[in-house]
């Protein structure tokens, strides 16, 4: 019998790991692997701490950190959750068909970024090809990027990489950009700002070792090569949440989990960390996941103390 079954391995589950183990709680993380959409960065301008750190060494820091704490890992997908036989905590099973008892659940899978499914998308992923602009940031004084994508993370991202860059590109496949006023009012008129409506992604090409160009398709016919400096692909993420609706855990319209601000969803002993909790709690950073990751732990704990688990009873404090 675990205390908590922590499923995903990316900032959010690694802090997770770090305050369970904090609070002496005897946890297992399980994730295909360690990262998540960490692994996407190669150079990480924003966390705190680093002046840049690479999205991989940042994730073995962590996980060092984690293991080091006394979490214990393993390297498998779940693939369902069901409540035990006394409805008192959870059975977790994994692809080995190994089943593991807890107490409580934290998820913190995150999303997948949405991807293009084009030629060489893959090829070039980290090599001038991105899926956070605001992640990925660096001096683009001289540089051509495009965004893609016609919502506020693209707009906003427009606007974010037009602080240094030469030249931005908005490609959206639709007619009328969808972000709201305060963003649309600052890309109208841009100088440095250009947008190609109707407009998609036929392929992505470069020379091996970096993106060069893309080739575009407008209007469902006219074809064009536009060459680019970096790619930042901003079409919205895919929460990993197909594991509890069939525990009746609510979302919101988006397909995220509800929670309150304990981090608890609908389900008692079900919590949510990370890019997959509704927006209202998370923006889709490193530093806001692990924010969320640490109040998970802590909620957890106390979710434990409540239920009196025997393994906590009496524990101390919240640890400083």
């Amino acid at each position: 019998m675990y205390d908590l079954v922590i499923i995903g391995a990316g900032p959010a589950g690694l802090t997770t790991s770090i305050y369970a183990s904090c609070f002496k709680l005897k946890h297992l993380v399980v994730a295909e692997t360690i990262g998540g959409q960490l692994l996407l960065a190669p150079d990480i301008l924003n966390y705190p701490g680093f002046t840049n750190i690479a999205g991989k060494e940042l994730a073995d820091k962590m996980l060092t950190q984690a293991k080091m704490r006394g979490g214990e890992f393993l390297a498998d997908r779940v693939v369902a959750i069901t409540k035990n036989s006394d409805q008192t905590g959870f059975l977790v099973k994994d692809m080995s068909a190994n089943v593991y008892e807890t107490r409580a659940v934290v998820l913190a899978s995150g999303t997948e970024r949405r991807k293009l499914q084009v030629p060489g998308e893959m090829e070039y992923t980290g090599k001038g090809v991105h899926y956070c602009a605001t992640c990925e940031k660096q001096d683009f004084d001289d540089k051509i990027c495009a965004v893609v994508g016609g919502a506020n993370s693209a707009v906003g991202a427009a606007v974010e990489l037009a602080q240094a860059a030469q030249k931005v590109y908005i490609l959206y496949r639709g007619s009328e950009l969808r972000g709201d006023p305060v963003w649309l009012e600052q890309i109208t008129n841009h100088p440095k700002i250009t947008v190609l409506y109707n407009t998609v992604i036929i392929e992505i090409t470069g020379d091996g070792e970096r993106l060069t160009s893309i080739k575009l398709l407008t209007n469902g016919a006219n074809s064009s090569e536009l060459k680019v400096d970096k790619l930042f692909i901003e079409i919205g993420g895919v929460p990993g949440t197909a594991l509890v609706t069939q525990l009746g855990v609510k979302m919101d319209p988006g397909g995220y989990i509800q929670v309150n601000e304990r981090l608890e969803s609908s389900v008692p002993g079900i919590f949510a960390a990370g890019d997959l909790v509704t927006h209202e709690y998370s923006i889709e950073q490193i530093s806001t996941a692990v924010g969320l990751g640490a109040r998970a732990g802590a909620s957890v704990f106390a979710y434990l103390k409540k239920i009196k688990a025997p393994s906590v009873w009496g524990s101390s404090q919240i640890p400083r």
